[in-house]
C-alpha cells in the first residue's frame, strides 16, 4: 500500500490515481509514451498531490479542481527522477527496474524530458499563469539541487549548505504542491504564501526522515549497498557524526573511509551504533521535528476544518510520532 491513509482520504487517494492512470499521452509517440507511463504509474506514495487536495480544501477550495495542476507537479517531478536514475546509475526504483535499465539510457534521457514537457502542458491547461510560474520556479530549483548534490558528492559540505540542497531537492517540491492547492482556490496571497511555507517545511523535514530511514530501514542483506553513504551523499546524520567529539577518531575513520569511496561495504549495525553513540541520531530527530512544527504553525491561521486536521495528522505520523524504535514502520 502507497500509505495508510484514514478512511476520509481514500477518495482523494483513489481519484490521484485515477487522474495519473488516465492521462492522455495521445500526441506522444509510442517510443516515449510506454516509458512515460511506466515511470509516471511506477508507485510512490503520492503525498505532493494529496498535500496539493488538502491545501485546496484549507482554503475552501474543491480537491477536484487541482487536477491539472497536481499532474503538472508529478510530471515534472517523475521526469526529474528519470534523469537522477541516469546521472546516479540506479538500476531501481520504487522497487522496479529504473527507466533505463527497462528501456536504455537514451531513451531514459528523452523520456524525462517528454515528462518535463508534458507537466508543462498539463500546467498551461490551468490557464492560470500563477501556476505555470510556480512550476517553472520549482523545476529550475530541483535541477540546482542535484546539481549541487552532485558537485558536492564525496566533498565536506557543512550544514547550511546541506539544508540548501535539501530545500532545492525536496522542500521546494512540497512548497510548490501546498502553495499550488491554494492558488488553485484562494486569491489571497497570505492564503497561498502561507501554506507555500507549510510545504516548505513538510518537505525539508521529508528529507531529513529519508536520511534516517536510509540507515534505520530494514535491507534485505542488511548492508549499506543502497544508501547515500557509499554513494558519497552527504547526509545530516552524516554532518552530525563527524562533527561529534563523543566517538572515537577510528569511528570517524569509518564514515570518511565509506564516504570517500575508500571503503566499499560495511556492517549496516556499525554504522547505526556511531549514528547514535555520537548523537547523531538524536539531533536529526529533534532537525526533524522542529521543521514539522514549524509546518504546524504555518497552518495556525486557517480555521479548523477537516482538512486542516488531515494535515497536521499527516506531521504527526510522519515526524512528530517518529522514533529509531518504530524503524521497521516507517520505511519510505
Amino acid at each position: 500500500m502507497l500509505f495508510n491513509f484514514d478512511e476520509g482520504l481514500k477518495d482523494k487517494l483513489e481519484f490521484v490515481n485515477q487522474s495519473i492512470r488516465d492521462l492522455d499521452l495521445s500526441d506522444v509517440h509510442p517510443i516515449l509514451a510506454d516509458p512515460s507511463r511506466y515511470s509516471i504509474t511506477g508507485g510512490g506514495k503520492r503525498l505532493r498531490p494529496m498535500i496539493c487536495m488538502l491545501c485546496a480544501e484549507v482554503v475552501g477550495g474543491d480537491y477536484r479542481d487541482t487536477r491539472e495542476a497536481f499532474l503538472a507537479l508529478e510530471l515534472i517531478h517523475n521526469g526529474t527522477l528519470v534523469h537522477d536514475d541516469i546521472i546516479d546509475e540506479d538500476l531501481f526504483r520504487r522497487g522496479t527496474p529504473s527507466v533505463q535499465v527497462k528501456y536504455d539510457a537514451k531513451r531514459a534521457v528523452l523520456t524525462g524530458d517528454a515528462l518535463l514537457s508534458l507537466g508543462l502542458k498539463y500546467a498551461s491547461m490551468t490557464g492560470n499563469p500563477k501556476v505555470v510560474h510556480m512550476l517553472a520556479e520549482t523545476a529550475l530549483k530541483m535541477v540546482q539541487g542535484v546539481a549541487l548534490q552532485t558537485f558536492f558528492r564525496r566533498k565536506k559540505v557543512a550544514e547550511n549548505t546541506y539544508l540548501k540542497i535539501n530545500y532545492l531537492k525536496s522542500g521546494s517540491l512540497f512548497e510548490c504542491a501546498a502553495a499550488l492547492g491554494g492558488i488553485v482556490s484562494s486569491d489571497i496571497p497570505e492564503d497561498y504564501e502561507a501554506l507555500g511555507q507549510f510545504g516548505r517545511n513538510f518537505g525539508d523535514a521529508y528529507q531529513i526522515r529519508d536520511d534516517i530511514c536510509g540507515v534505520y530501514a530494514e535491507t534485505e542483506h542488511d548492508d549499506l549497498s543502497r544508501i547515500d553513504l557509499l554513494n558519497g551523499d552527504i547526509s545530516l546524520p552524516l554532518i552530525y557524526a563527524l562533527d561529534s567529539e563523543e566517538i572515537s577518531k577510528q569511528d570517524i575513520s569509518t564514515l570518511m573511509m565509506l564516504y570517500l569511496g575508500e571503503k566499499e561495504t560495511a556492517d549496516i549495525e556499525e554504522v547505526r551504533r556511531i549514528y547514535e553513540e555520537s548523537g547523531a541520531l538524536g539531533r536529526s530527530i529533534m532537525k526533524m521535528k522542529d521543521y514539522a512544527r514549524e509546518s504546524i504553525r504555518w497552518l495556525e491561521g486557517f480555521e479548523e476544518s477537516r482538512a486542516k486536521s488531515f494535515l497536521i495528522h499527516l506531521l504527526d505520523r510522519y515526524y512528530i510520532s517518529f522514533s529509531p524504535e518504530s524503524r521497521l514502520e516507517v520505511v519510505l
